[in-house]
């Protein structure tokens, strides 16, 4: 077997992240939040990441962006979320979601 040969194998087994894998956002945030309220693509919700009783979190059901109106936490997808609800670095959310793959699981 071929030097490039070992290394096109090598690559293809190193663990890595697949954007593609991450969860569909709508199903993440109802998963995580409950019952989103409201028919657009941003919808609201009790926010996780302060004392909260009336909908502050806005939640963006197509692309995961979320933002607190109340406390400021957002991010960009529900890996951000994930990581900040959690306190998870960015290879545990992912193994979390489902979007690291190849190589070894430990």
């Amino acid at each position: 077997m071929s030097a490039a040969t070992r290394h096109r194998i090598a690559a293809l087994l190193r663990p890595q992240f697949d954007r593609t894998r991450l969860p569909d956002p709508e199903r993440y945030y109802v998963g995580q939040l409950g019952a989103l309220q409201g028919r657009g693509v941003w919808r609201d919700a009790v926010c996780p990441f302060h004392p909260d009783t009336r909908p502050s979190l806005r939640v963006n059901v197509q692309s995961g962006a979320f933002r607190c109106m109340a406390c400021g936490a957002s991010g960009g997808d529900v890996l951000a979320f994930q990581m900040q609800r959690n306190g998870q670095s960015f290879i545990a959310a992912c193994k979390v979601l489902g979007a690291w793959v190849g190589g070894r699981h430990v």
